[in-house]
Parts: C-alpha cells; sequence; structure tokens
C-alpha cells in the first residue's frame, strides 16, 4: 500500500492521491474521502464495489458508463460475475482475490480479456484501492481504461513489483 505511485503509469495520480488520504487509524481512506470531481478524467472508467462479510461477497454500488460499454452489462446492483458466462469463475478467481485483499489490503492490478463477456477483441487493465470504515475494508474503488491485446501490466506499469494471483 506504499508503493511508488510513479511505478503505476497514467494511474500515478489516483495512486498519490488514494495514499494522500491514508489514515493510520482507519486503516486507509474511506469512501467519504474522496469527490466525485477529483476523477475527473476517469468518470466513466470507475467501478466501486461494497464488501460484504455475512456470507462474503462482493456488490458493485456504481459501475461507470464506459465499464458499461466495455463490458456490455451494468453491474451496478449486481453481484461479481453474475452477469458473466460462467458465474462460478468470477467466484472462484476474482472473489478469493476479494477476500484475499479484505484479510490483508493491498492495492491490486488487475488485467486481463472480456472474453467471458463474449468481448475478447477488449482487454482492461485496471488498479483496485481499498477503501475503509471504521478500521476494516468496506469498498474496493476500481479503476480501469483499454489496453493493447499484446500488453502487460508489467510493460505499462514500469518498475512495479506485483505478485500474480490466480
Amino acid at each position: 500500500m506504499d508503493a511508488d505511485p510513479a511505478h503505476f503509469g497514467r494511474f500515478h495520480n489516483l495512486v498519490r492521491k488514494w495514499q494522500s488520504k491514508r489514515d493510520s487509524e482507519k486503516g486507509g481512506p474511506g469512501r467519504r474521502d474522496f469527490d466525485f470531481f477529483e476523477f475527473r478524467g476517469w468518470w466513466g472508467k470507475v467501478a466501486i464495489a461494497r464488501i460484504e462479510t455475512d456470507p462474503f461477497d462482493v456488490r458493485f454500488v456504481l459501475w461507470g458508463t464506459r465499464l458499461v460499454d466495455w463490458w456490455g452489462v451494468d453491474y451496478t446492483n449486481k453481484r461479481l460475475g453474475e452477469a458473466s458466462i460462467t458465474p462460478e469463475a468470477w467466484t472462484m478467481v476474482e472473489g478469493r482475490y476479494f477476500q484475499t485483499m479484505h484479510r490483508d489490503p493491498f492495492i491490486g492490478v488487475v488485467c486481463g480479456y472480456l472474453d467471458q463477456y463474449k468481448r475478447p477483441h477488449l482487454k482492461i487493465l485496471g488498479i483496485d484501492l481499498p477503501l475503509f470504515e471504521d478500521g476494516a475494508l468496506s469498498h474496493v474503488l476500481s479503476i480501469h481504461m483499454e489496453v493493447g491485446l499484446d500488453d502487460e501490466p508489467p510493460d505499462i506499469l514500469e518498475g512495479l513489483s506485483m505478485e500474480e494471483f490466480l
């Protein structure tokens, strides 16, 4: 969570802003610490997921208009992977990813093709920034961008140390 924002490529200003709002007592910034206008230039490419804990689930409370264009579905008020071809695959991989983030928060980098939405011609790169309430992870702020089909995170986020999560 202390990674150098310079290693996040086009996301560097977002990571810097997120880090500037961190509060050690709360664990990190909360959803209320951000203003809509702070995301100028990224409008439509932002999602906010609420982490539900009993039972564990991920539900999107915001799914940007550009994300709707890319995925071909509006995930606002829907569960993670609910509208994909194979929702169980989302639960096994992305669900475990968010459970890991819930236990031990980190800045996540996600990248992949949208073939689960019959859009294999699109590849998306995103960052996931944990948001906190009462010292616990409550939401995840995700910001995305389209990348070339051959692009990989290390090519775009030069110098960033990453662990692969599958």
